[in-house]
């Protein structure tokens, strides 16, 4: 089934959420992106604020619209929405009227709302005219809402060029898209990229390779006083230089389930290699260098998987690493 088709079929429930986790991953300018969608939650389903100032400064209006099988979003309908956002304005539910005020709705919009969404101009126009018809008795059912002058001059001051749509086609086109559907519908990610070690040597490096450095050290019988003279040594050279490759595997699969999944799912995976390599690592080794190998070797051959999806020997290996950096376990006494 396609990612778009997917997005259509969401559930009420499942497309805000979905919207949370894609709006959280759509922006990074975001201090917060917070899910109300309930009774009672003055026009808005899911927000992302832009500043701690939160509904005093600049934030985002996700509207989440799911229809039925051959159904779209309508022009009364959308009316009514926006009405809403403006009446919950001038009645003080929210300081400032969002940046921007995007309709999701994946199955699409009728014609009409469609032409007006494309006319700004046309479109505040058209709720300043019809008020009385979509909003006067449906933004609430306790009161009916006059257009009184104060909501008309927010009405007219609002720039309606900020008001948007996102169909299932323009969604699924985002790369911000994936991580949600996997979180939502437990969709398997797609394979992570392999990784490549630099030439140079980096910060992030630093602590398994210098306890490596002790391993090859112990393992000559004589001190490397450099990351170079190590791969200058035809014993341990090659070992220096697939180890950081690995290293760097994991750092790539590390990244991309962190931005194309959950980063729950992360850590779990973590954790299951220090479970995986545990029994091995503090069995009694006849040294360093053989202790290193053998838990390499343990890792690369076990399966381990992240949501579904097998890891290749490299990042198992890789992740052994990260667990050093993490101070989790020492290749070196």
């Amino acid at each position: 089934m396609s990612l778009s088709k997917r997005i259509k079929e969401l559930e009420d429930d499942q497309l805000e959420e979905f919207v949370d986790i894609w709006a959280e991953r759509k922006s990074k300018d975001y201090v917060k992106v917070e899910r109300l969608g309930q009774a009672n939650d003055k026009g808005r389903d899911v927000v992302g604020f832009v500043t701690s100032a939160r509904h005093e400064g600049e934030w985002d209006l996700f509207q989440c619209k799911r229809k039925t099988l051959g159904s779209l979003l309508g022009l009364g309908e959308a009316m009514t929405e926006l009405g809403k956002v403006f009446f919950h304005h001038v009645d003080g539910a929210y300081t400032t009227l969002p940046r921007r005020y995007v309709f999701v709705t994946p199955r699409g919009v009728e014609q009409s709302l469609k032409h007006l969404l494309e006319h700004p101009t046309k479109l505040q126009e058209a709720l300043l005219a019809n008020w009385d018809k979509y909003c006067r008795k449906k933004i609430t059912a306790k009161k009916v809402i006059e257009l009184t002058p104060e909501i008309r001059a927010t009405i007219e001051a609002y720039e309606f060029k900020n008001v948007d749509c996102l169909t299932a086609p323009s969604i699924a086109k985002d790369a911000a898209a994936r991580p949600a559907l996997v979180q939502v519908l437990k969709e398997l990610p797609g394979e992570a990229p392999e990784g490549h070690a630099p030439d140079d040597i980096s910060d992030t490096e630093f602590a398994y390779l210098q306890q490596l450095r002790d391993v090859y050290s112990a393992a000559a019988g004589a001190p490397f006083s450099s990351f170079d003279e190590i791969l200058a040594d035809h014993r341990y050279g090659e070992g220096i230089k697939v180890h950081r490759t690995r290293f760097y595997e994991a750092c790539a699969f590390r990244d991309f389930h962190r931005d194309n999944t959950d980063e729950k799912a992360v850590d779990v995976f973590k954790k299951d290699i220090y479970h995986l390599l545990f029994e091995v690592y503090n069995e009694a080794h006849p040294s360093l260098l053989d202790r290193v190998n053998a838990v390499m070797k343990h890792t690369g051959a076990h399966p381990a998987a992240i949501l579904g999806r097998m890891a290749r020997s490299p990042v198992k290996q890789g992740t052994c690493h990260h667990l050093v950096t993490d101070g989790k376990i020492r290749w070196s006494p």
